[in-house]
């Protein structure tokens, strides 16, 4: 069956396009890898820019159907949704392109690529209490807080999924692996306390982040703090007791 390709290059950069076109062929022999698991992501230094390119695990069959005719890809709802962040003020590496391989009309492997913000870590120390920083908490707080407020639900909101990095004397975070992901008009409180569940299930930085969380969302303080409590307790089998 005949392979089929789609590319979409964000126009702001046309010139990695020889770049982006050649990503299908070298995938497996160019790059650094960074993080390989069921997806891949590698690193890339092209015309003296960085990027990073995430190969999705090929779908199952259901699946390959499912993105075929009901749903777009991982790559394109990362890539738009990218858009759709950086439009609401939400920071997220600057989207550059997706690619799309389909053979007799299903999709078979896809690509996401992206700037890599190089100088950016993910917040998985922090949340375990391994790296102690009243103001990084509280910013974060502030920082899930405002995108909430904008309508947006990250649907795996976990430690390795948001980013920070140094500000002058602040932090700026942003939002990574966003292909699971709403846009609404309005989250709930309850949803507001689930999106919390897979950050961390350390008190001493639940109860900092959901205080500060509270303040910042104009929601009760115990209430918040307990509900929070509750749900990273029960995604991480830990006893409320």
């Amino acid at each position: 069956m005949q392979l089929n390709m789609k590319i979409v290059i964000n126009p702001k950069y046309k010139n990695l396009e020889p770049f982006v076109n050649s990503i299908p062929d070298t995938f497996t022999s160019a790059g650094e890898t960074i993080y390989k698991a069921r997806n891949e992501l590698k690193t890339y230094s092209i015309q003296g820019m960085e990027v990073v390119v995430k190969s999705f695990k090929i779908p199952i069959v259901l699946n390959r159907i499912v993105y075929a005719l009901f749903r777009p890809s991982k790559a394109k709802r990362s890539y738009e949704y990218a858009f759709k962040l950086l439009e609401k003020g939400v920071a997220t590496p600057e989207p550059i392109a997706y690619i799309e391989e389909k053979r007799g009309g299903l999709l078979k492997r896809s690509y996401y690529v992206s700037v890599y913000e190089k100088e950016a870590e993910h917040i998985r120390l922090y949340m375990s209490g391994e790296k102690k920083d009243e103001k990084f908490i509280g910013e974060l707080a502030k920082f899930i807080a405002g995108f909430h407020a904008k309508g947006i639900f990250h649907l795996d909101m976990s430690p390795g999924n948001i980013l920070a990095k140094p500000n002058g004397d602040d932090f700026e975070f942003m939002l990574v692996d966003i292909n699971r992901m709403n846009f609404r008009e309005h989250i709930s409180e309850k949803e507001r306390y689930s999106s919390f569940r897979r950050l961390t299930d350390n008190f001493e930085v639940i109860k900092p982040l959901a205080e500060e969380y509270a303040a910042c969302a104009n929601m009760n303080r115990e209430k918040t703090v307990e509900e929070i409590k509750k749900e990273c307790y029960k995604f991480f089998g830990k006893s409320l007791e």
